[in-house]
């Protein structure tokens, strides 16, 4: 239950968080690569609080890559790995986007980009992850789950 209810928070984590830099903003190369699904691949690295004492935080790298058009689908890749665990892949997933999905997304980035509200990253989270839990759209594959 404990690995469940983690690795939800890390995919809400990784799909709103992806290629969301510190500064607020969504990468500029990043957004335009996927307003024309071009090939290109952004690394990243981001620490989450657990409530743990013991373990306070998570530290973790991801990888988002636009593999680029498939079928009339945007694909694209991502993969979460923990640097506490030696690199250890927990995470990934492959998405098939559409352009209207793809374009809201987009519209969403760059809403958050112009704004840098709670709103703006709410919904662009909660589209991410409603995308992310339609398997027609994408597969995760969840590695802390293997664990058990």
């Amino acid at each position: 239950m404990q690995k469940s209810l983690l690795c939800f928070f890390i995919i809400s984590l990784f799909t709103v968080g992806t290629v969301y830099s510190a500064t607020g903003a969504y990468s500029p190369v990043h957004v335009q690569h996927l307003k024309n699904c071009s090939p290109y691949t952004e690394i990243y690295k981001t620490q989450i609080q657990t409530g743990d004492e013991k373990s306070p935080y998570i530290n973790l790298e991801s990888t988002e890559t636009i593999v680029g058009n498939l079928n009339r689908k945007c694909i694209i890749k991502s993969s979460v790995r923990s640097i506490d665990l030696g690199g250890r892949e927990i995470i990934s997933s492959k998405c098939a986007l559409s352009k209207d999905q793809t374009d809201s997304i987009i519209n969403k980035m760059m809403s958050v980009n112009a704004n840098n509200d709670e709103q703006s990253r709410k919904e662009l989270q909660d589209e991410m992850v409603m995308l992310m839990k339609d398997k027609n759209t994408c597969t995760v594959k969840n590695y802390l789950d293997d664990a058990e």
